[in-house]
């Protein structure tokens, strides 16, 4: 009797779910974009720390295209129960129940992946969330990342911070978080670090749900570092942060964009004072858009929006307007010369489906993030 595990269970009932979607899917993906109703499918797994937020954006997006468009737009919201598995069939029922003609991926990597597979099945583009390298090495040639990598924001960070690389390489200390994506996490941050010419990073592992706040400081002050970066969801990024700074820790703190929220400055309190993260870099043109599209978010959800809910709103307009263009539709690919202003900067993409951007950083101060302008 042959004896599979659970993660091999996973796969092979993964292989024949796609079988069957890549049999099944095609006229469905047709009739939704040729059709007076155009459907976009979000994958949220339940776990997803920032899922309010891409919630939240991809709505708006909805609300808004639906003001300016002929076409009627429905964002469908999906998350599994279950297994980690069940993310493909989430995503495998948006495309052959709800008949969508594009998915956001998630930005947890294990889920975006599951996503990637069934997209290289049936051709419907993909728009992922998520930061980890290995995400634009999977050869679907219709998926683009709308977000910075992980090693672009740390690189970054290394590049921005003063006396961050010299006159003498820093130590550095990142908390990550446990199992897949906190391996994909630190294998992108080794390899900025060493193109960074900065010293080997030391890495702790902490749960998103992270309680033992303390635990974790103390192991990361051990060996004295210079910086520590903390790349977890905002929540427990913010309480690590105010941990760190009420057990003395005077050196730099610093983590990735999505940490320019509300719910980090809230949980850090003192401690986002001189905290530093990184931001895409935005024309004027989509500065004004911008701030559109701020003042519609805090009119519609009383509060004002994270880098997070930008993205999953730049993320579904992306797929929208592709799919609204009957030439691009047919082919299901992002063509080489796309572009939008974006809300979250421009949007154009290189041959693989990263984002093509600059960064610049922000630095805490008084309660918000602000342009890091180095006296």
């Amino acid at each position: 009797m042959l004896c599979l595990g659970p993660e091999k269970i996973v796969r092979w009932t993964l292989l024949a779910v796609v079988i069957l979607i890549g049999e099944s899917s095609k006229p469905g993906y047709s009739q939704s974009v040729q059709g007076s109703l155009l459907k976009i499918g979000v994958l949220l797994p339940p776990e997803e720390a920032q899922s309010a937020s891409i919630r939240e954006g991809a709505l708006l997006a909805q609300e808004q295209a639906n003001q300016v468009s002929s076409t009627k737009i429905e964002v469908i919201i999906r998350g599994r129960v279950g297994q980690w598995g069940a993310d493909a069939d989430e995503a495998a029922r948006m495309v052959i129940d709800d008949g969508v003609a594009g998915l956001v991926a998630p930005p947890d990597g294990s889920a975006s992946h599951l996503v990637l597979q069934v997209s290289g099945r049936t051709a419907v583009p993909v728009v992922s969330l998520c930061a980890d390298s290995l995400v634009s090495s999977t050869g679907v040639p219709w998926m683009v990342r709308v977000v910075p990598r992980t090693g672009e924001e740390a690189r970054a960070l290394f590049a921005g911070i003063p006396g961050s690389v010299s006159p003498k390489p820093q130590r550095w200390v990142a908390v990550v978080p446990q199992g897949r994506p906190g391996r994909e996490i630190s294998t992108d941050l080794r390899h900025a670090a060493s193109e960074s010419h900065c010293e080997p990073i030391e890495f702790l592992e902490a749960t998103n749900s992270l309680t033992n706040y303390q635990t974790i400081a103390k192991e990361a002050l051990k060996s004295r570092p210079d910086g520590i970066l903390i790349w977890l969801g905002p929540v427990p990024a913010g309480n690590l942060a105010r941990e760190l700074r009420t057990r003395g820790f005077t050196g730099l703190l610093g983590g990735p964009g999505w940490l320019n929220s509300a719910m980090f400055v809230r949980a850090a309190q003192e401690a986002s004072e001189g905290f530093y993260t990184p931001t895409v870099c935005k024309s004027e043109a989509s500065a004004t858009l911008v701030r559109s599209f701020q003042s519609a978010y805090l009119a519609h959800w009383g509060s004002a929006p994270d880098p997070m809910a930008a993205m999953s709103y730049d993320a579904v307009m992306i797929l929208v307007h592709m799919n609204q263009s009957s030439s691009q539709a047919v082919s299901r690919r992002f063509p080489p010369d796309f572009y939008e202003p974006g809300v979250t900067g421009e949007l154009s993409f290189d041959s693989q489906g990263n984002r093509k951007l600059s960064l610049e950083l922000l630095k805490g101060r008084n309660g918000s993030f602000v342009p890091n302008c180095p006296n």
